[in-house]
């Protein structure tokens, strides 16, 4: 598995676990082994996280609050009393939620509400978008305090005094300064699409774009620095804290597009606010030189949102809905697994994370560390085949209760076994056989507690394999293919005494598998061995080397058994037959051979036919030319010339020489000589 923490968190989200076999070719006892942060967080984690450090242990639990006639979560923004305002799309609608409760705080008209700031006497200032416009919301009045000069307005910013508003915006990768009466200039324009993501450490802004994803330092009105290139092509968002710069960035394999009122899309390209497919994200911290240094990436993710808090960043992922921690020792932990398909925002209300869920949304309140809820439960593991299971064990500091249950369909249905009775300590698994198996880990009675890692053996039913195709063919024999005959006059066949055998087989279950090889000839009943004595085949071809037999029509039959893998009492076979191979190793015979003045006559007979081939040689030059037979085919295993070569052969005396060949590449020559 991955080893480095940044690599580990890169592929949080597996198929399957580590396998373990003393055969990894058997189909006897394997193993399921869970011991990493990828193994352990596939599956469903209720008040539970999941260490970098392949642990499990108490962890967040949260209530939820349904934001109901949104889909997405854009921006939070925590008050003073605790409560937490919510910009949403598709609506533009700003939701306050207070304990368990939401209600309208502000409705925009906009098509989403994508950045929050809130200003003296609590007044609220709102990004939107696609109408790039900022919004003033104060005694429950919302007001358009400034329309700028841009479609789309990403993101907000105080300046270091809170006199005026930073606004990132697109298309034309523009920030501008907005005062608190509306006035609106450009602060500093990119060379980017859009500018989607904003900070301030007190002194200088960063600026993050869509596009080529680069992180800008902005240093005064029209002055900015490149403080990093990220690989992708979007910086979702930044964060300072203690002196150091955090940042996201997104790679999705092409510049995506944002949505648009008509459901047109814009003509340049734009940074997304839904992706119907996962990008790759990364999250990078500058410290107070700019030197960056990786905290965190995934390979089947982007980054939707982040968060600091003390030395830790918080970031919410666009795929499956989960939210990650990673301190400055690179220790990342899996803390939120929430139902919704993405988490648009992550902010601290008084000390308690919470966070919005989109695709529905819905909004999280931490509510508690663990509790009688906090349940692990892992991803669906795939056996292969049915599969029984053995004994469950794992390793904890703490006690705790597990359970398994078992199914044929990749996502547990009503199908499934219900959850086998607990385990408080290791034993044999209870759980019908199945295909698929799921582990579940119960921290109820002791949230101290702490699981590890665990295992589960498990062995498949044996599978008969199947061949599916056996083929035979004499190495060098012309025959028709798909591209047509070899062409008379180009290169000559090659005579091979070896019949090339190869075959497939369908292996369900994996097992090492032994071949043996018999043949016989056509109109006979008895097959005889191919390989030697003693001869073990393992691989789907063979080289059958038949000099020493007559020539004739002869069947391959390839028979295919598991017992490398298996008992005696449970070994499968399955035999298939080739279709008819020419076995030919002896040249055809010239007979008759005359030259009368220019006039050619000969006779070819060869024991299996056809003949193939005739040609001709002057003075033992190597420029043969093609001879036609007689009746104009060459088909059967005798062919007969009668024809004139004066075009071939000049006057006077010559050597001629005549070869032919049989279809297997046997060739006879003779020789005469012209006058």
């Amino acid at each position: 598995m991955k080893c480095p923490v940044s690599a580990l968190a890169g592929a949080l989200v597996v198929s399957g676990a580590t396998l373990l076999s003393s055969d990894a070719n058997a189909v006897g006892t394997r193993t399921f082994e869970l011991d990493t942060l990828e193994e352990l967080s596939g599956g469903d984690l209720k008040g539970v996280a999941v260490a970098s450090d392949g642990t499990v242990r108490v962890g967040w639990s949260f209530g939820t609050v349904s934001l109901e006639q949104s889909t997405a979560s854009f921006s939070a923004l925590p008050l003073s009393d605790g409560s937490v305002l919510v910009g949403t799309s598709p609506n533009g609608k700003i939701w306050k939620v207070s304990g368990d409760r939401a209600t309208l705080f502000a409705d925009t008209g906009a098509l989403a509400v994508t950045s929050m700031l809130e200003g003296a006497g609590g007044v609220i200032y709102a990004a939107s978008m696609p109408d790039g416009k900022i919004f003033k919301i104060a005694g429950g009045k919302v007001d358009v305090l400034a329309k700028l000069d841009a479609s789309h307005v990403w993101a907000l910013a105080w300046d270091k005094n809170q006199s005026a508003l930073f606004a990132a915006t697109g298309p034309g990768g523009k920030v501008f300064r907005v005062d608190l009466a509306g006035g609106a200039q450009v602060y500093w324009k990119s060379d980017e699409p859009h500018i989607v993501s904003l900070a301030t450490d007190g002194t200088d802004l960063f600026a993050g774009s869509s596009g080529k994803g680069i992180l800008y330092r902005v240093t005064g009105p029209g002055r900015a620095t490149v403080l990093y290139d990220f690989p992708g092509e979007e910086v979702k968002a930044i964060a300072v804290g203690k002196g150091q710069i955090y940042a996201i960035g997104n790679d999705y394999g092409e510049p995506p597009e944002a949505p648009s009122r008509g459901g047109k899309a814009p003509a340049s390209p734009q940074p997304t606010t839904s992706r119907p497919k996962p990008g790759k994200g990364l999250l990078v911290r500058f410290d107070a030189q700019g030197r960056p240094e990786r905290l965190m990436d995934h390979k089947d993710t982007h980054y939707m949102a982040l968060a600091l808090e003390g030395d830790r960043a918080f970031v919410g992922t666009g795929a499956e809905g989960r939210v990650y921690a990673v301190d400055g020792d690179h220790a990342v932990a899996l803390v939120a697994d929430a139902d919704e398909r993405q988490i648009g925002a992550i902010a601290f209300a008084k000390g308690t994370p919470v966070f919005a869920g989109g695709d529905p949304a819905a909004f999280h309140r931490v509510t508690a560390q663990g509790g009688d809820g906090a349940v692990w439960t892992s991803k669906s593991f795939d056996a292969g085949l049915r599969a029984k299971f053995g004994r469950l064990s794992w390793t904890a500091s703490g006690p705790l209760d597990l359970s398994t249950r078992t199914g044929n369909t990749q996502t547990p249905d009503s199908t499934w076994s219900d959850w086998s009775a607990a385990l408080a300590q290791p034993g044999a698994v209870t759980s019908p056989p199945g295909r698929f198996v799921q582990v579940r880990a119960r921290f109820a009675r002791d949230p101290k507690s702490i699981l590890a890692g665990v295992t589960l053996p498990f062995v498949t039913e044996n599978v008969r394999p199947v061949l599916l195709d056996v083929s035979a063919a004499q190495k060098g024999v012309t025959r028709e293919t798909k591209e047509g005959l070899t062409a008379s006059g180009g290169d000559t066949p090659k005579r091979e005494s070896v019949v090339r055998i190869t075959w497939k087989v369908d292996n369900a279950d994996n097992d090492a598998l032994r071949y043996r090889l018999h043949y016989r000839r056509e109109g006979q009943t008895l097959w005889r061995d191919v390989l030697r004595d003693g001869e073990v085949l393992t691989k789907a071809e063979y080289d059958w080397d038949t000099q020493a037999l007559p020539e004739g029509k002869y069947r391959v039959r390839v028979e295919a058994s598991d017992e490398l893998s298996n008992p005696p009492e449970q070994t499968q076979k399955h035999s298939l037959e080739s279709t008819s191979v020419f076995i030919d190793n002896t040249p055809p015979v010239i007979a008759g051979l005359t030259l009368d003045g220019r006039r050619l006559k000969l006779k070819v007979t060869d024991g299996l036919g056809p003949v193939a081939r005739i040609e001709v040689a002057i003075n033992g030059r190597l420029e043969w030319r093609p001879l036609g037979p007689a009746d104009g085919l060459f088909d059967t295993a005798e062919e007969s010339v009668d024809t004139d070569i004066t075009g071939l052969v000049p006057a006077g005396p010559h050597i001629v020489t005549v070869r032919a060949f049989d279809a297997a590449g046997n060739v006879v020559m003779r020789e005469i000589e012209s006058r």
